[in-house]
């Protein structure tokens, strides 16, 4: 897009889970994004629907996603502004005319920490994650899709895990 048209970016959230001790839950998908890579991590993460805040949207993530509660997890971070970053041209041309709404997606990044031994509850909801465990902030970059790479960066140093 270009000219008159201004790229528009799917408001979204991603929630860095921590055990508080250092490490930082990864999360694989069950089914790669296009160009994403088959090892490719990320955070808890979704889009904030019509009418919600990004805190009930970073809510409703880590519930439909990792099937946890407001009771086993405490909110004790958010990132200042967005991260953006636009989809790959394949992904884009690949979606129906009718949902290329958006060219990316603008990420809010939040922080919860939950207790190292929380029970995981993957197919809580439409299952997005093969697996999860914890390890290091570095791992996490490492692992992560390219793209989402600098966003993760950013907000695990504001968190002051990196």
């Amino acid at each position: 897009m270009s000219g008159a048209f201004a790229k528009r970016y799917r408001p979204a959230v991603g929630v860095v889970v921590t055990d508080g001790g250092g490490r930082v839950l990864l999360c694989q998908r069950l089914h790669p994004t296009s160009g994403a890579g088959r090892r490719a991590v990320q955070t808890v993460q979704g889009g904030i629907d019509p009418g919600e805040t990004p805190e009930d949207a970073a809510a409703r993530e880590l519930r439909e996603e990792l099937g946890i509660t407001k009771k086993e997890y405490a909110f004790i971070g958010q990132a200042p502004g967005a991260f953006r970053y636009d989809w790959p041209e394949a992904y884009l041309h690949s979606l129906p005319e009718d949902r290329r709404t958006y060219v990316g997606q603008e990420i809010r990044f939040f922080l919860a920490r939950i207790r190292p031994d929380t029970v995981f509850h993957l197919d809580a909801h439409d299952q997005e994650f093969s697996r999860v465990w914890w390890d290091t902030p570095l791992a996490l970059i490492d692992l992560a899709w390219i793209r989402k790479k600098p966003g993760i960066e950013a907000a695990l140093r504001h968190f002051g895990l990196l």
